[in-house]
């Protein structure tokens, strides 16, 4: 079944036949134990006891997470998460459409039975069922769809173990505008008999009466990104909670009069369940407890000690269980799998682990979010905190220099994310650990591309940082375009003769800045770092033409209103081999368009427009851009649980996970992506993807998953990769703000250069 689903991006708009789990936008700090509050919650158990004979004498108590195991068979799909009228969590499933069954756990045992009266009420019908939930009267009420014509149209029912069904003929769902018939998402059935249901386009919660089905209440609703998304959940003691705005639940009675609001800073995807005194969030930043009105929250486990802080796990639903526990089921979209954790509150264990491991990079990555997660499963003495700056990779000179001086004065977090860092500068000053046997043995365990492993942070013959991910430039076009860029005279000499010619087609001012400045670093910057500030201007002067003939002004309103909002991506984030305007060589197919693949779903786009002009992508220099540049700090006191953290990064388990932020280095997860490519959900991946800007004809071509060969031919490159993308962060900043200032006009070519000249050289001497 394809669902629809709008993605917008500037300047390309997306249009995706298949529901998505959003983006999840985050970013990490240190979080204090203290701040895990369990005082309180339960009355026997405030997480400040002290066992007896502990010669330590240490605050006992904390949450943790225990698995379930699925009662479920290979060919059976989990539908939702509920909770029964007695209070046991309760999990409905389907085998081929509506064969509809109901699990029950209760004392550590699952009781299934069979949803007769749904199966019955269906039965021989193509309505592909959705969500079922169950009211606090045991009754239930069910969602499903129907493929009619083209669109989707949306199925109600009601019913209960032991009654006949019935549909619920809503007069609403008969009702068709320019999206077809409304997609209805979140169900619920209050105590009353009214039903609760979420109009996802119109971004409103309807309440149904249980005699006539028509609309007797509308409640506008925060604006949804995922059919995945909760917004109407039931405490089960008559009050409804509707997520009315961002972070705002607002709680009804059983009249449907307001009652108070829950306001959380929780982002991206969250679950709420109640127990009519308390509300209980689910979120990556894990459990927290709220009551009505009250701005006061308390955290009663944080999220990166289990599933919840997981990449590639989404929640997926929860309900309180019959004490202080809680059950939460995850999803993993790509593998179709679920998994349902049990989170209890164990009063012996100490309320705080006894190691700490600290992990500092530029900016999240979310391989090694995930290793975290499964490191402390496996650790439970261990607490990882992954600490960034904090602001998206938007990190200032500033904050390398105060990282330094820590680092320096034998401090500084245990392991460090080595992106954008002066690596060399802290191999030279003893920062570093010498790497090499346990990269070494970590080569002899697995079959890695060593190329990618060796080349990245090397120095004498010893290996300081080792990449847990890369991703491959590539370039495709016009042979001319292409060739011109092969030095900086080639496509000097180029412009000479072809003055107002775009090479890049389209492109903004920061793509044309970034992507020349790497290609043509090695003419810019000597080997003992000095800048050739005649060759740096003449890379300015070429850069300002460039941006004329790109009509770079284009895209100038589209990046300040995203700085306006906060969502502009820093260098670290896109990568310089990505162009925004790459799928304007439709319109102008003498162009050289790059990017940057980092997974199966970065290949969509590029290898369409391949696909569309009979091209082929070709490596760029035989570069590869390393992605957790993973070393170890000499001074670190926890240097063997360090050393155990990266042999745990380059595991099966992290390595093999289903995340998109960069390829393996191990072949043999490297080879598995040929078995994505020819998965069900690369198949089931349909859509069209757009494109549109002023003065140009619009695009629009099909947007799906590469096909096999083309997934075997990528791999077969990554074969050839030797030279390593590495940038220096303050030396990048300090190009790129000379540079914008040339190329607005403010400075001439050779002012900006020796600005440049001057400030690496102060830089450096630091």
């Amino acid at each position: 079944m394809k669902i629809r689903e709008m993605i917008q991006a500037c300047p390309a708009v997306h249009y995706a036949g298949r529901k998505k789990r959003i983006q999840r936008c985050r970013h990490i700090a240190a979080v204090c134990m203290s701040l895990i509050l369990a005082a309180g919650f339960l009355g026997g158990c405030t997480g400040k006891e002290k066992e007896g004979g502990d010669a330590g004498g240490s605050v006992k108590g904390r949450y943790v997470e225990e698995t379930v195991e699925l009662p479920i068979s290979e060919d059976e799909e989990v539908l939702n998460l509920t909770r029964s009228k007695d209070g046991n969590p309760v999990l409905f499933s389907h085998i081929a459409g509506t064969d509809i069954s109901r699990y029950e756990y209760q004392d550590g045992k699952w009781d299934k039975t069979s949803v007769d009266w749904l199966n019955n009420l269906y039965k021989g019908t193509e309505i592909y069922p959705e969500e079922i939930q169950e009211a606090s009267d045991g009754s239930q009420i069910f969602k499903g769809s129907e493929l009619n014509g083209t669109e989707m149209k949306p199925h109600l029912a009601a019913g209960s173990d032991g009654k006949a069904g019935e549909e619920l003929k809503a007069p609403f769902l008969e009702e068709k505008d320019d999206l077809g018939y409304p997609m209805i998402t979140n169900i619920q059935k209050d105590e009353k008999g009214n039903y609760w249901l979420l109009d996802f386009y119109k971004s409103k919660v309807l309440v149904l009466s249980p005699d006539n089905l028509e609309v007797q209440e509308e409640i506008n609703s925060v604006q949804c990104f995922s059919n995945t998304q909760k917004v109407i959940v039931t405490d089960g003691k008559g009050n409804m909670a509707v997520n009315t705005e961002e972070g705002v639940f607002t709680v009804y009675d059983p009249d449907m009069k307001e009652k108070g609001k829950v306001k959380t800073d929780a982002e991206g995807l969250v679950n709420l369940c109640g127990d009519g005194d308390n509300w209980y969030l689910f979120s990556e930043a894990g459990i927290t407890r709220y009551t009505l009105n009250n701005d006061l929250s308390e955290v009663l486990m944080d999220g990166g000690m289990g599933t919840m802080g997981s990449a590639i796990d989404v929640l997926s639903g929860a309900v309180k269980g019959q004490g202080d526990d809680f059950y939460v089921l995850y999803r993993q979209e790509k593998t179709g799998s679920v998994s349902l954790m049990h989170y209890i509150y164990d009063k012996n264990i100490s309320a705080a682990p006894e190691h700490t491991l600290r992990i500092f990079g530029l900016m999240d990555n979310q391989t090694v979010q995930n290793a975290v997660v499964g490191f402390q499963k496996a650790h439970t003495d261990v607490k990882v905190e992954f600490q960034t700056p904090g602001n998206e990779g938007n990190v200032s000179a500033d904050d390398i220099r105060t990282l330094n001086t820590e680092l320096l004065g034998g401090n500084g977090a245990d392991l460090l994310l080595l992106d954008g860092l002066p690596a060399d500068s802290y191999i030279e000053k003893g920062i570093l650990t010498n790497l090499t046997d346990l990269a070494g043995e970590i080569m002899k365990q697995n079959d890695c591309i060593e190329t990618v492993l060796k080349n990245t942070v090397e120095k004498d013959g010893k290996l300081y940082g080792i990449p847990v991910k890369f991703s491959v430039p590539i370039i495709f076009g016009d042979a001319e375009r292409i060739g011109a860029l092969e030095s900086l005279d080639s496509l000097s000499d180029y412009l000479k003769k072809n003055p107002e010619e775009p090479v890049f087609g389209m492109a903004d001012q920061s793509y044309i800045r970034d992507f020349l400045f790497q290609i043509f670093q090695k003419e810019l910057l000597t080997e003992d770092g000095k800048v050739n500030q005649e060759r740096l201007a003449a890379l300015l002067e070429i850069e300002k033409k460039l941006m004329v003939n790109a009509r770079a002004e284009a895209f100038e309103e589209m990046n300040e209103k995203e700085t306006r909002m906060g969502t502009a991506v820093s260098i670290l984030q896109k990568g310089v081999f990505y162009n925004g305007g790459n799928a304007a060589i439709v319109n102008h197919p003498k162009s050289a368009v790059t990017d940057q693949i980092r997974s199966l779903p970065g290949m969509m786009i590029p290898y369409a427009l391949m696909r569309q002009l009979s091209l082929k992508p070709e490596t760029i220099r035989d570069y590869y851009v390393p992605h957790g540049i993973v070393g170890i700090n000499q001074s670190t006191k926890e240097k063997e649980l360090a050393e155990e953290f990266v042999k745990y990064l380059f595991s099966q388990e992290a390595q093999g996970a289903r995340l998109d932020d960069g390829l393996s280095v191990f072949t043999s997860v490297l080879d598995g992506l040929k078995e994505e490519a020819d998965s069900e959900y690369a198949k089931n991946y349909t859509g069209m993807t757009g494109w549109k800007i002023d003065g140009e004809e619009d695009i629009e071509f099909e947007m799906t998953y590469p096909d096999r060969q083309e997934v075997e031919d990528l791999i077969e490159k990554t074969s050839t990769l030797k030279n390593p993308v590495i940038q220096d962060y303050v030396i990048w900043n300090i190009y790129q703000t000379e540079a914008d200032s040339c190329l607005k006009g403010d400075l001439d070519p050779e002012t900006a250069a020796k600005n440049v000249s001057q400030k690496i050289d102060t830089y450096r001497a630091e």
